[in-house]
């Protein structure tokens, strides 16, 4: 018979190893599976108690978490509170974070931001946040969360002085200083250790303000701010977790306390990632780290040629920063490597920007990123097309802006793609 109890030292089987070797067994016991080598896919609504003492204590957890005892682990009811699946991917995740306590899966990178958001703060706090950010995360915070009377505020700088002033002008309403690091689509990076100590700078008993980081562009591989104070690491599981453009996913990490409550109001909302997606997500994880190497070899020599290239006027990649420009000194403080993403400026404007589009052969024309395959696109007048256009222009992201996610395809096929299709601009 097929069971699941979770044990304590899956969650860490060798200490010593690296994330990468830990991320193959974390969260899930064979014993307890008929000794399965990978685990099975629990497809199931609801679970049986063993007794009615064991229900009565199942349902007092899940409802009241900080009653739980030390070591403790919520039992399973009905899988719209928790699910095998849900248990194992999130151990998994917390693994590859080493800082980070706890961790709780949602069906969406959005979900993830908004059910952390709803779950934490209250009517009348604001948000501080980085611009540009994902244009469904400028959306939701500019047009959706001022519906539950929570402000935000963009900050066009990566200036930590910036940053500064808007919460000395906001007061005692900054409950969160959101930061997406680096920015998408231009690629600025955002100094998290000045961030951590501007919100202790200016927390109070009363009031701490949280640092929520979108760690979906380089983590968990080439940057980890779960050991570096931040509150919350929030991802876009779709992305480089999934990393074969089959699932939609999103994650949330952070301390023990601040899960249980963003777990507690997920169940109530409804926010379920079926048991199949967090499979999904568990068998990924496995090959996240050869996969975004192989991303990051290939986008390091991508931006080179691009950089010389005739008819590109500029690249944004952190593989091409130079000492003596501050962005280079928060990447080598914070990152491990450039990751995949990489963003150019045509010599022009939207029509020659769109000519490189349409004659692309390799490189797939489609939006999101992380997946083994090449994705081109125009983030002025696709993903970000909602974007005001003061805000575009406080950030550089303009008609001849093309971002490529960049796959594991071979990197001269993909250089001698774009090469040709730069060409066709008159």
């Amino acid at each position: 018979m097929t069971k699941h109890k979770k044990k304590e030292w899956w969650k860490n089987p060798h200490p010593e190893c690296k994330p990468a070797t830990n991320v193959i067994s974390a969260g899930y016991d064979p014993a307890f599976s008929e000794m399965s080598a990978k685990q099975p896919i629990f497809t199931t609504s609801t679970f049986m108690f063993r007794t009615a003492e064991e229900g009565e204590r199942f349902f007092r957890i899940a409802s009241h978490p900080e009653e739980r005892a030390e070591g403790e682990t919520p039992g399973l009811i009905y899988s719209r509170l928790n699910n095998p699946n849900m248990e194992i991917v999130e151990d998994k995740m917390v693994v590859m974070h080493p800082g980070a306590e706890a961790a709780a899966v949602l069906p969406s990178g959005l979900s993830a931001i908004s059910t952390t958001i709803l779950a934490l703060l209250n009517p009348g706090d604001s948000i501080i946040y980085s611009a540009p950010v994902y244009g469904g995360t400028e959306h939701m915070f500019e047009s959706v969360m001022t519906k539950f009377n929570i402000n935000t505020y963009p900050n066009h700088s990566p200036d930590i002085a910036e940053y500064e002033k808007l919460i000395k002008k906001h007061k005692d309403s900054v409950g969160m200083i959101f930061i997406e690091t680096p920015t998408n689509p231009t690629i600025v990076h955002t100094d998290i250790e000045e961030i951590v100590k501007l919100a202790a700078k200016y927390s109070t008993s009363k009031k701490h303000i949280l640092v929520a980081v979108d760690n979906t562009f380089l983590g968990p591989v080439f940057q980890n701010f779960c050991n570096k104070g931040i509150d919350l690491c929030i991802y876009s599981a779709t992305k480089f977790i999934g990393g074969h453009s089959d699932l939609i996913g999103g994650f949330v990490l952070g301390s023990q306390a601040d899960i249980q409550t963003i777990k507690a109001f997920r169940s109530v909302i409804g926010a379920t990632t079926d048991p199949f997606c967090c499979w999904l997500m568990s068998r990924s994880l496995e090959t996240i780290t050869i996969r975004m190497q192989k991303c990051s070899e290939n986008a390091q020599k991508i931006a080179e040629f691009l950089a010389k290239h005739p008819r590109v006027e500029k690249v944004r990649y952190p593989g091409l920063l130079k000492k003596g420009d501050p962005q280079y000194d928060i990447y080598k403080k914070q990152c491990s490597g450039p990751g995949a993403l990489l963003s150019f400026y045509v010599k022009g404007g939207k029509k020659e920007a769109f000519t490189v589009l349409n004659n692309v052969h390799i490189c797939r024309l489609a939006v999101s990123l992380g997946g083994t395959e090449t994705l081109i696109q125009h983030p002025r007048r696709m993903t970000h097309a909602d974007m005001p256009e003061k805000l575009c222009q406080a950030t550089d992201l303009t008609d001849s802006m093309i971002r490529i996610s960049v796959g594991v395809e071979d990197a001269d096929d993909l250089i001698r793609d774009l090469d040709q299709a730069l060409k066709t601009i008159a």
